[in-house]
């Protein structure tokens, strides 16, 4: 009996299971982002209930829903994700739904990547500004810092080229502290003094720049000039496979253009004429020039179109996979980057292959074990004679053919032909190999105590071959040798290889104490060592013209060889407080030992101090915090250091000379190369910041402002001793310069329906000048260093106008026509040459008394302004960059006509002074003459420009038609660089590279195509 009803009493409880099946609603739906891409891992639940699934790989999710549990109208499903706004979906019934959850912009809990750690961003009291992957990804750049100008208030980069596999730009963080070496330090993943322009873009996560001292004093004696730090990515997630890739083209963005022949030989007639001396060429010469009866020596050939190509192609492929669990996880990844050459031959391209392997686990939950392991292989090559191929096109007559009519190369006397060395007058070819390693473990003793160590090492070998080879030119008459370039022949080979290590160990402890108390502490030290060695062999005479290798050379054998090596200790912490979330406090401190400094003086103690208040938080801001969201003020004070000096100036150097010869054999003696300056210290920085941060309307508003002032003191100068000292003046602390500036940030974010948009701007104002030079007279020269001037600054007279006849009058006396005007004495002035103005009033004008500060290479404002658009899967996004009052300088070929045997006129030129042509751009022509020419606001450029960085369109496939594959996002896109520019800098050239005589590679606008897939 008792069996029976144990019987009756499961069937019953299976039935009512049954019943309680039969009564369940299974919903299914899809999950994707803004652009259309699946959304794997997402959270799925009903509210009010603990029923919930998570979305699979393809975005896919089944809610299985007792319909106890669910009722039409009332029930509400929620769908939440890391990194994406929490959505709320009122249920009507449907059985499917598809979801588009977008970013969440409430970013006041973003993570801040800084030294030694991270923060979050609305704890921060020093001045930190932090990109993310996808401010970068899918451009046609191919180093970093090309990748970051303009996206980063406080950062500005200067100098960029085009040329292939070396067109890295110049960064400088809040101006130009020191006239040695101003770069900032870059720490990659921990480890510092990585090479920022042969990352691939592809593998970074995030960078952040340290601005003041509260945020980079705690790498001390590397930190004067800002820090860099850069993240790279790593697995998570399930295992996914990416590629992404392009191919596209690359045009200069501006080139000069050169009159013909015909032009050319009337207007040196005209300049002859001008200079007081006859004529070259006569009226039939000219006319066989116009008529191309004569290729040969009167041949009409356009230099700067036969020396560039159209165009030169560029492309980019890389691949990844990466994923893992909770306890492992892995990142592997291969970039492969071509770029072709724009000058004509073989020589100017460059490859470049990033591998890159990064793990990272966890044992027995309490130690974390990361492996980063990076390779780098690449090579580029130009010209034997660099970019001088281009100025010679600059600086070789038109009438000169690229070849004769019997094939051998053009050549009249005095130029180079530049097509013929940059096709057959050798190669420099540079190839490198970089292995970087970083191996950490992280032990958490206890809750909220941690020790790590970490090591890193980066080894690098690089060598560089530069062959010359002859380039004959042959007499179209007889074939017989007229000249000869690169005679004779010759190999340069150099060997330089460097290996750095680094030893990282810190403890840290964070805590909450009362729930109210947040601490978090600090403490490490480091021990880091670099070692290099360079060798160079040279020979002349090689047997073959074909081959360049040093075992071929028979002459001149000759080899050199230098070294260095230097080591830094430090000891270094950090202590961060924070009360009740709304009283901010950090201390950094850095004790660092160099072995650039002698003994007494190899140590010194660099620190910071910082305080926050988020004074939203208080209790009579409650009622505004719908508009204002979030509000703080902080403000920091620090000292750094700088020891990028030479490695042994506190000792006595011997070094090599040459002497005269005895016996009819060279000989080598030693002299004192450096002497001693024991007492030689660090460069010091003391920097102050005062900032402000702001959220408005849910934090879809973000500004944030900061002010500065840096200090940079004991700046190293060379000061002048009495002649009797007989040796190199020793360098010495005495220097000063100052940088002074505000810097503004705003960002908007939101969603309306599907379509999704947001903006940002920044800009950054940067005043630099020189405060002390220890005593010493200006330098002086066409760029001066003077105190209250910013540093480098050009130096020259003021142009008033042009002269014309009436400011001439006749002296019987002598039966001349004399300058009404004053002008220096010993030059020849005439109708059409500049009118300078008399500073100093003495009625005449002089290099020495009327010459004053005119203009800086050092842009005052620097800004960006980056938008972008999302609507189911179309994105499109634009980045516009410029820099504001700074001035560029052109001169020699790239600038003047006539001046010399190798400045030729430009089209520009056509409008220069002559008595028909009295309001012209130009003064009068005149050969041989540069007294026009000198420095003077006449030829100050305005290189301030606005440039459309980036623009770029793509379309996501939908995943309904790409999940049967497998693939998880498939996007299309082009993408193009520098595109557009608005300046007023000379036409012929571009405004990033402000400062030239015409001998450098273009800057390039780019144009791709490209494509990512992410398989599943």
């Amino acid at each position: 009996m008792k069996k029976t009803i144990q019987l009756l009493l499961l069937l019953s409880i299976f039935c009512a299971n049954g019943k309680t099946f039969a009564q369940e609603t299974v919903i299914s739906g899809v999950v994707v982002d803004k652009t259309g891409v699946p959304l794997p891992g997402v959270s799925v639940y009903l509210k009010g209930t603990s029923t919930g699934v998570m979305t699979d790989f393809e975005g896919s999710f089944n809610l299985t829903v007792s319909d106890r549990n669910l009722v039409e109208g009332d029930s509400i499903m929620v769908f939440s994700f890391i990194g994406f706004e929490q959505q709320e979906i009122l249920f009507s019934g449907q059985n499917f739904i598809e979801v588009t959850l977008v970013d969440d912009v409430q970013s006041l809990d973003e993570v801040m990547v800084v030294g030694y750690g991270t923060q979050k961003k609305a704890n921060l009291t020093g001045a930190v500004s932090q990109i993310e992957a996808e401010a970068i990804e899918d451009r046609p750049v191919t180093n970093i810092s090309n990748a970051i100008q303009g996206l980063l208030p406080g950062v500005t980069i200067t100098g960029a080229s085009g040329v292939p596999g070396n067109n890295g730009g110049t960064i400088r963080v809040r101006g130009i502290g020191t006239w040695g070496n101003a770069s900032p330090l870059v720490v990659i993943d921990g480890i510092p003094g990585g090479n920022l322009d042969i990352l691939n873009p592809n593998d970074i996560e995030s960078i952040s720049v340290l601005k003041d001292a509260a945020s980079s004093s705690i790498y001390g004696v590397r930190g004067a000039n800002g820090v860099i730090l850069v993240t790279t990515k790593k697995g998570s997630g399930e295992t996914t496979f990416s590629y992404s890739g392009y191919y596209g083209i690359q045009k200069p963005t501006a080139l000069p253009n050169f009159v013909d022949s015909a032009t050319y030989m009337e207007l040196l007639n005209e300049s002859m004429i001008n200079a007081g001396r006859n004529p070259t060429y006569t009226s039939e010469d000219i006319e066989i020039a116009r008529s191309g009866s004569d290729p040969n020596y009167f041949a009409n050939t356009d230099w700067i179109e036969e020396i560039y190509k159209d165009y030169a192609p560029q492309q980019n492929h890389n691949i990844s996979i990466n994923g893992g669990k909770e306890t492992f996880n892995y990142y592997l990844s291969y970039g492969l980057l071509k770029e072709g050459g724009l000058i004509t031959g073989d020589n100017f391209k460059a490859n470049r292959h990033n591998i890159r392997v990064k793990l990272n686990t966890t044992l027995m939950d309490k130690l974390d074990i990361d492996g980063n392991l990076g390779y780098i292989e690449r090579d580029y090559a130009g010209s034997s004679g660099g970019t001088s191929v281009i100025s010679a096109a600059h600086s070789i007559l038109p009438l000169v053919p690229v070849r004769f009519t019997t094939g051998g190369w053009g050549y009249l006397g005095g130029q180079r032909n530049p097509v013929a060395i940059a096709t057959d007058g050798g190669s420099n070819d540079f190839a490198s190999q970089e292995l970087t390693g970083n191996v950490s473990a992280t032990l958490r003793l206890f809750d909220g105590f941690s020790l790590k160590g970490q090591y890193g090492i980066i080894r690098s070998n690089s060598k560089r071959t530069i062959f010359s080879r002859t380039v004959n030119y042959y007499s179209p008459e007889d074939g017989s040798l007229i000249y000869r370039n690169n005679y004779p022949n010759k190999i340069d080979t150099r060997d330089y290889t460097s290996i750095y290590q680094t030893i990282i160990a810190t403890a840290q402890y964070q805590k909450i104490f009362n729930e109210v108390h947040d601490t978090n502490f600090l403490l490490g030290a480091s021990q880091e060592e670099t070692i290099g060695d360079n060798f160079a062999a040279t020979r002349t005479n090689l047997a073959s013209q074909e081959i360049g290798h040093i075992n071929l050379g028979t002459e001149d054998q000759l080899n050199s060889g230098s070294a260095y090596q230097n080591a830094l200790q430090s000891l270094f912490g950090r202590v961060n407080y924070a009360f009740n979330n709304k009283y901010l406090a950090e201390a950094n401190f850095r004790y660092d030992g160099s072995t650039r400094f002698a003994k007494d003086v190899r140590w010194e103690l660099f620190s910071s101090a910082s305080l926050g208040w988020i004074f939203t938080n208080e209790k009579f801001f409650e009622g505004i915090n719908d508009i204002l969201e979030f509000g703080k003020i902080r403000a920091s004070y620090g000292t750094q250091g700088n020891d990028q000096i030479g490695d042994w100036a506190y000792l006595d150097i011997l070094g090599p000379v040459g002497t005269m010869p005895i016996g009819y054999e060279n000989t080598i003696g030693y002299r004192q190369v450096v002497v001693a300056n024991e007492i030689l210290t660090w460069e010091s920085a003391i920097k102050k910041n005062l900032g402000l941060d702001l959220a408005f309307f849910n934090n879809r508003l973000q500004l944030t402002a900061d002010y500065f002032i840096n200090e940079t003191e004991n700046i190293l100068l060379t000061l002048p001793l009495p002649d009797v000292f007989g040796a190199p003046y020793p360098v010495q602390n005495a220097g000063k310069i100052e940088n002074k500036g505000w810097e503004f940030q705003v960002n908007w974010n939101d969603n309306l329906g599907d379509l999704s948009y947001g903006a940002n701007f920044n800009i950054s104002d940067v005043r630099n000048r020189v405060v002390d030079l220890g005593g010493t007279d200006p330098t002086v020269g066409d760029r001066i260093r003077m105190v209250g001037e910013p540093l480098d600054a050009f130096y020259g007279l003021v142009a008033d106008r042009l002269a014309q006849e009436n400011d001439f009058s006749f002296n019987p006396n002598n039966s001349s026509f004399e300058a009404d005007f004053p002008h220096i004495s010993s030059d020849p002035v005439a109708p059409g040459d500049i009118i300078y103005k008399d500073i100093n009033g003495d009625g005449e004008i002089t290099l020495e008394g009327d010459r004053k500060v005119i203009g800086s290479h050092i842009p005052r404002y620097t800004y960006g302004f980056r938008g972008d658009l999302g609507f189911k899967g179309f994105d499109f996004q634009f980045f516009l960059q410029g820099v504001g009052k700074v001035n560029g300088y052109l001169y020699g070929s790239a600038r003047h006509a006539l001046i010399s045997e190798s400045s030729f006129p430009q089209e520009v030129h056509l409008d220069r002074w002559t008595p028909e042509n009295t309001d012209a751009s130009y003064p009068r022509l005149s050969y041989q003459q540069t007294y026009n020419q000198r420095l003077s606001t006449y030829w100050l450029e305005d290189a301030s420009y606005l440039r459309l960085k980036n623009v770029q369109i793509g379309y996501t496939l939908p995943s309904p038609l790409t999940k049967k594959l497998r693939i998880n996002k498939l996007r299309f896109y082009a993408s193009g660089d520098n595109l557009w520019t608005k300046t007023n800098f000379f036409y012929g050239y571009d405004p990033e590279s402000p400062v030239s005589d015409g001998d450098f590679y273009p800057q390039v606008k780019t144009l791709v195509f490209g494509m990512n897939v992410n398989f599943n």
